[in-house]
């Protein structure tokens, strides 16, 4: 498959039944991991897991934002609430998605500082070091080549700029079968590794400031309960959301067998924190 391939895979994936899925079952604010250190809560965990990120933003308020891979736009509005930047443009690959997230922003009142934009991160439509800073959140795992995204993300981004970003990744004690079952379950060719993401950010032009291992414990708690919030939700979101049960019963397999490879401590999840040179 090609680049274009798999952009229009995402796009088609988080446009499917699977939209209304993500809703239900991660609270319609956003679908990511969460931080289980304080707290048992899965939204508790998640909201923790963006006051970390956002710890580590150095916020101003003359900065404006850039997230790619937005969702929900979960994270632009907790940035917006409380942090003291001037706005957060959210770029995201699914219609659906954004015309969700563009909705819940008006109806909290936050649609003048929170710009959705349709697109594909892997070729943004902004002009050069158009941003002060840069976000993502476990998001960046589409890619079909995260070294040029990264030196896409270097593009958009002012000297000096910072660029925070957390990521599912893969160990070196995944096989290769094992991947190719972790990759087909979010239609991407693969994950990245810590030490991959640290070469390319240098190669990007940024100078590494932190590098968090955020717990393979907390990814595996994070999709566990989804697994249980779908499966409680099961018959409710085939008979009142239409979702067929194929689709419902293949994403709970799917779960399951990360929430066992995050167990085996095959599958992790990190936190990158870079400037740009």
């Amino acid at each position: 498959m090609t680049s274009g391939d798999f952009t229009a895979t995402a796009r088609e994936y988080y446009n499917s039944a699977v939209h209304e899925m993500y809703k239900e079952c991660w609270g319609g604010e956003n679908h990511h991991l969460g931080l289980f250190d304080s707290t048992d809560d899965f939204f508790e965990a998640a909201r923790i897991a963006n006051e970390n990120l956002a710890a580590k933003l150095d916020i101003k308020d003359s900065d404006v934002l850039l997230d790619i891979g937005s969702g929900f736009c979960g994270l632009p509005r907790f940035l917006v609430q409380n942090t003291p930047c001037k706005k957060v443009v959210a770029l995201n690959i699914s219609e659906k998605e954004n015309e969700y997230a563009r909705q819940k922003n008006k109806e909290e009142g936050l649609a003048d500082r929170i710009e959705v934009i349709d697109g594909d991160f892997n070729s943004m439509p902004f002009s050069n070091n158009e941003f002060d800073i840069m976000l993502s959140q476990d998001s960046m795992l589409h890619s079909p080549d995260k070294g040029m995204l990264l030196k896409e993300c270097a593009r958009v981004l002012k000297d000096g700029g910072r660029f925070v970003f957390s990521d599912i990744l893969e160990k070196d004690t995944l096989s290769r079968e094992e991947a190719q079952k972790i990759y087909s379950r979010v239609k991407v060719p693969h994950l990245a590794t810590f030490d991959t993401y640290e070469k390319q950010l240098q190669e990007a032009g940024f100078t590494i400031k932190e590098i968090q291992d955020l717990g393979s414990k907390n990814l595996g708690k994070s999709y566990q309960a989804v697994h249980d919030n779908v499966l409680s939700k099961r018959e409710h979101l085939i008979n009142n959301r239409n979702i067929p049960a194929e689709v419902i019963d293949n994403a709970l397999n799917g779960l399951k067998f990360w929430v066992e490879k995050a167990s085996e401590d095959k599958i992790g999840w990190g936190l990158f924190v870079g400037e740009l040179r």
